[in-house]
């Protein structure tokens, strides 16, 4: 019954369906490209907090990263239609 254990819980680490991602897959490249502009958008943030760049160039450089993330967002929504 001991061993029946062990099996029952080490199988899972032996089993596991953890696939490599595809690299050449357009999806993933959109996800990655949106994990850089929330990256830059935490970034630009802490510029703007410690004073590093103006609330001019924030107010700008901010509203481009967002739209520019609008759009990645809609071209992964349409990649899910699919």
């Amino acid at each position: 019954m001991i061993a029946a254990a062990i099996i029952f819980i080490i199988r899972p680490f032996f089993l596991s369906d953890n696939r490599k991602p595809d690299m050449n897959n357009s999806n993933y490249s959109l996800h990655e490209q949106h994990t850089r502009l929330i990256e830059s958008l935490h970034d630009l943030d802490f510029d703007h907090r410690t004073e590093k760049i103006t609330t001019e160039d924030y107010t700008t450089a901010r509203n481009n990263i967002i739209n520019e993330g609008i759009n990645l967002l809609r071209k992964i929504d349409d990649t899910h239609e699919i």
